[in-house]
């Protein structure tokens, strides 16, 4: 059977702006793709100037008008730089850059790296541009969420033992929480902008070569390239998450067996993923990490939170 999905469009975004993370490549390259294709301005920003500036030519070669920048999601002074840089309005977020690692590492900030840049980076960059948001944000999640299980008191895995199923389980669980906190926030704010999430199935992306070794990473790769779908279809639900009219929070994943490949559909989450007290304990660990929180509206009055 093919791993390439047939080619789809998405409905006309002239007009709209997109802000893509990890949009260098893998999913969100053609989640950026398929927005500028269909006239949509694209922010990208990335940790590689050299690999920013490809996609950017990409994107206009395209028809796209691409704005570029520099963002470290393991950096919370490289996510504060961005944020305070992007001076427009912002019709989709989506927060899809994420990292994998083959042993225990730490960001700029001392988080364990896995937490430290597929939750609270996302965290504190949606956090820092939520008032420029006008319409959605999209969360990429992963159903590494199932079974998965955070750690409030130690979420770096600083006395416990990592490994790499525990930790990004923990991120992506962390991630299905947030987001439903996030929607709460937005909801009380009458913001009108919905949190939707999705996940890719088994796409051949980068994200699986971490074993630390380039000879072994080439050959997962190619085992994984006879039966995963291809990146472009993996990005199909990221991009219906984006466009469609859909209730807030739903969970968008290929519709095959195992969830693993096939065609957008709307799945249910994991239980601790849809409960409330988890979802509030997730964002009192992003406030307490990051120093952001959701600042009130000038028309609001303080409650003493923390601001971005």
């Amino acid at each position: 059977m093919s791993t390439h999905a047939p080619v789809r469009t998405i409905p006309d975004q002239t007009g709209r702006t997109w802000l893509v993370t990890g949009a260098t490549n893998g999913i969100g390259r053609e989640v950026a793709r398929s927005a500028a294709a269909a006239g949509a301005r694209i922010i990208v920003p990335g940790r590689a100037p050299e690999r920013v500036s490809a996609l950017a030519d990409e994107l206009r070669a395209l028809g796209g008008d691409p704005v570029t920048g520099a963002l470290d999601l393991a950096d919370l002074a490289s996510v504060r730089r961005f944020a305070a840089s992007v001076d427009e309005p912002v019709d989709v977020l989506v927060d899809n850059a994420g990292a994998a690692s083959p042993r225990r590492r730490e960001t700029a900030d001392g988080f364990e790296l896995v937490l430290g840049t597929n939750f609270l980076g996302p965290f504190a960059l949606t956090n820092l541009l939520a008032d420029r948001v006008r319409e959605r944000i999209v969360i990429v999640g992963s159903d590494a969420h199932r079974g998965a299980r955070i750690d409030g008191a130690d979420p770096h895995f600083r006395h416990r033992r990592w490994t790499f199923p525990a930790a990004y389980g923990q991120s992506k669980l962390a991630d299905m929480l947030w987001a439903r906190a996030l929607q709460s926030r937005l909801d009380a704010r009458a913001s009108g902008v919905r949190v939707e999430l999705a996940h890719p199935g088994w796409a051949l992306t980068n994200i699986q070569n971490v074993t630390g070794a380039a000879a072994l990473d080439r050959v997962v790769t190619a085992v994984t390239a006879l039966v995963a779908q291809s990146a472009h279809a993996g990005a199909w639900p990221v991009l219906q998450a984006a466009v469609s009219d859909l209730p807030p929070l739903t969970y968008l994943g290929p519709d095959g067996a195992g969830h693993l490949r096939g065609r957008p559909s709307s799945q249910e989450t994991s239980a601790l993923a849809r409960d409330d007290d988890a979802a509030e304990a997730v964002w009192a660990l992003g406030v307490r990490e990051t120093g952001t929180d959701l600042r009130p509206r000038a028309s609001e009055p303080t409650d003493g939170r923390a601001a971005g």
